[in-house]
């Protein structure tokens, strides 16, 4: 009877500490399996955006090269050679590899495959571009980029040394209107999305890396896995979970596509090696519960909250994350396993903000470099010969005419900057240009005089800033000075017409000659500027118009009766029937 009673408690105790050890443990692999899972797939989420901002940055600057008026001439077949603009072109490639390192190698080729310009790679044969892969795709698709990341034997060789596996090309074609007139072609370096998606999993069994559409494996860890998964296995859903046996070991392959499906991250999740871990918790907790029956279960609690709470500590901080911050830390403590996805996380969060931070001084600079640009379009000779006269006039005469000299020439610049506004009243506009005149009056005594005409209703109106002056100045040094007219004058007149209002700009000095009328005429009726040969002023005030008001507006040269020259401006706020 004792042995029965005895075997009877010891069958009692062994069923439930099998049942209550098999439930907890079945129990926690399902928890920790879930919550793996659902940790490796809003990491990759992650990890795809921060590739595709990286992707998206270098787009926007091929955008930016391949929309530059510069570029583009020097691409059309039917331009002359011009060192200017390939000195111009060669400068941008320096300034962009300035601003970003990681761009390698930049080249422009023209449309007939033989013409090109690199800030970096130089052509090893004298054989056209046409029938190279990355060329000829480029101009054969629809719209977009052309991708290639295993860069195959190509016709340039580059004065850098980085191995073939380091950078991602893109290729981009280049058209001015309808037709292509070029491929713009640039290398990328991947050194810092590479070391990004090393960090991340330390442990070699567990591992994330990316793939392209075509099976290309772009970032991983070295390991004999990765080259064995298919692309095929992965469905057409964007993202999901699959199971695999690769080399005799069960694997979850966690994958999620993106940009289009071009690309594809996958992390790969050792389930025997989880299962091995699962199993010697599995037999410490039987081991334990031989000798003390209550002791195992305080410790199958233990166990199952220590392992467990971690994980949904890990599990809230990424939810957090995936909404935008960022600022979040993984610090429970616990096993090394569960500390490794810990380490990871923060690891992520921390490369994250730091390509976000990245991004951002990118931007910044393209800001400042477009700032830069618009500001170094102001030609300082005015404000040099101004100066100049000013000095003069210290020496000759008094004070008082500096002053005024002064005064004109503050009031001119203030008008002229306007704080950075892009349309002022045509009564500021006006007052500027008085300002430029009457200083250029004492420069040239005696030279000329001027008259402006303006409708009281007419000087609220808004028209573009710094629309007159280049008309004027133009008037001032192509007609008065090269006239032999005694009686010179130069004739501002503004009035209203249906839906805005006409300005008018004439001298009775030297006109403009036919031929060159009616083709600046031609280019700011058609709003074309590829044969353009007036100056930088005129084609920016006709552009301005074009974009800016409607249909309609815009400049014109005349001339009048006499022969003298007229430049009409018609500024439209609305359209007339």
């Amino acid at each position: 009877m004792r042995k029965k009673l005895i075997l009877l408690n010891f069958i009692t105790i062994f069923l439930l500490i099998a049942v209550l050890t098999g439930l907890g443990n079945v129990f926690y692999r399902r928890s920790m399996e879930q919550d793996r899972l659902l940790y490796m797939t809003e990491l990759q989420r992650q990890l795809s955006n921060s590739f595709a901002i990286k992707i998206q940055s270098v787009e926007r600057s091929m955008e930016l090269l391949a929309g530059n008026e510069s570029v583009k001439h020097w691409l059309h077949p039917g331009s002359d050679y011009d060192m200017q603009d390939e000195k111009f072109v060669r400068d941008l490639f320096l300034y962009y590899e300035s601003l970003y390192p990681e761009y390698l190698n930049m080249v422009l080729v023209a449309a007939d495959g033989k013409k090109y310009l690199s800030n970096d790679s130089y052509r090893m044969v004298n054989d056209s571009f046409a029938e190279e892969p990355w060329f000829y795709e480029t101009m054969q698709r629809d719209s977009g980029f052309f991708y290639e990341f295993y860069n195959a034997a190509r016709n340039l060789q580059s004065w850098k040394t980085y191995d073939n596996q380091s950078y991602i090309s893109i290729a981009k074609a280049i058209e001015s209107d309808t037709e292509r007139i070029g491929v713009l072609l640039m290398d990328v370096s991947l050194q810092d999305l590479k070391a990004l998606y090393r960090d991340l999993e330390p442990d070699s069994n567990n591992f994330f890396f990316l793939m392209d559409d075509k099976g290309n494996v772009l970032l991983s860890p070295s390991n004999r896995i990765v080259y064995r998964i298919k692309p095929e296995w992965f469905g057409q859903d964007s993202e999901g979970i699959i199971s695999a046996s690769i080399l005799g070991n069960l694997y979850h392959l966690v994958y999620h596509q993106f940009e289009n499906k071009r690309f594809t991250i996958v992390g790969v999740y050792d389930v025997a090696r989880q299962n091995s871990a699962l199993f010697s918790i599995f037999k410490a907790n039987i081991l334990v519960a031989v000798f003390v029956f209550v002791l195992a279960l305080l410790l199958s609690a233990y166990f199952m909250d220590r392992f467990t709470k971690p994980l949904r500590r890990l599990a809230e901080l990424m939810k957090l994350a995936s909404k935008g911050n960022l600022d979040v830390c993984f610090a429970e403590p616990c096993d090394n396993e569960v500390q490794d996805l810990g380490n990871a996380f923060n690891t992520m969060t921390v490369k994250i903000k730091s390509l976000l931070r990245l991004v951002y001084k990118e931007q910044k600079q393209k800001r400042e470099a477009e700032m830069q640009v618009m500001q170094e379009q102001i030609k300082p000779h005015f404000l040099y010969n101004t100066l100049d006269m000013i000095a003069w006039m210290a020496r000759k005469h008094g004070a008082g005419e500096i002053i005024h000299v002064i005064e004109r020439m503050s009031s001119f610049f203030r008008t002229s900057l306007s704080k950075g506004k892009e349309l002022i009243s045509l009564r500021e506009e006006l007052s500027m240009v008085s300002s430029y005149l009457d200083i250029q009056s004492m420069r040239y005594q005696n030279l000329f005089v001027y008259r402006i005409d303006c409708d009281e209703d007419t000087g609220s109106a808004l028209i573009p800033r710094m629309c007159l002056q280049p008309l004027v100045e133009n008037c001032l040094y192509h007609g008065i000075k090269e006239s032999d007219n005694e009686q010179s004058v130069l004739q501002i007149t503004a009035s209203k017409i249906p839906g805005g209002i006409r300005i008018i700009v004439e001298d009775n000095g030297k006109g403009i000659d036919d031929e060159l009328m009616e083709r600046l005429n031609e280019s700011l009726r058609s709003n074309n500027w590829e044969d353009w040969t007036g100056g930088f002023g005129v084609k920016n005030i006709g552009r301005r118009l074009w974009h800016t008001f409607a249909k309609g507006s815009g400049l014109q040269y005349k001339k009048t009766a006499e022969g003298f020259t007229q430049a009409q401006l018609d500024i439209l706020y609305k359209e007339v029937e």
